[in-house]
């Protein structure tokens, strides 16, 4: 959910509006509106907000990129790499014994009858 989605049901819950909430601020109605629009507001903006709205600042964060969520794709991401990692070991591995057949062959071929 973006931003200013969250604020409109906040608002509308409250039955308050955008106009009435960018006055609370300090803020003009069409900066507060671009702010949560596009999702460039500042920080001290959110718990301005949140302090003015009397709701908690996370309330403003319900968006499917939570702490949760994140955290469950790195996993994702990071038993990828672990099968990725094994792959390459593996490969090491057998690459190091093809280069000690070699070596070997090398040495019988160098050995003078």
């Amino acid at each position: 959910m973006k931003l200013k989605e969250i604020v409109d049901k906040v608002l509308k819950d409250q039955n308050r509006s955008l106009s009435w909430l960018a006055a609370e601020m300090n803020k003009t109605f069409d900066g507060l509106k671009l702010s949560l629009v596009k999702g460039s507001i500042k920080y001290t903006d959110i718990k301005k907000m949140s302090q003015v709205l009397e709701v908690p600042a996370a309330t403003f964060f319900q968006e499917e990129n939570t702490l949760e969520n994140m955290v469950s794709e790195e996993k994702v991401n990071y038993s990828n790499l672990r099968s990725e990692l094994n792959s390459c070991r593996e490969l090491a591995t057998i690459l190091k014994n093809q280069l000690a057949d070699k070596e070997k062959i090398i040495d019988l071929l160098s050995t003078k009858p």
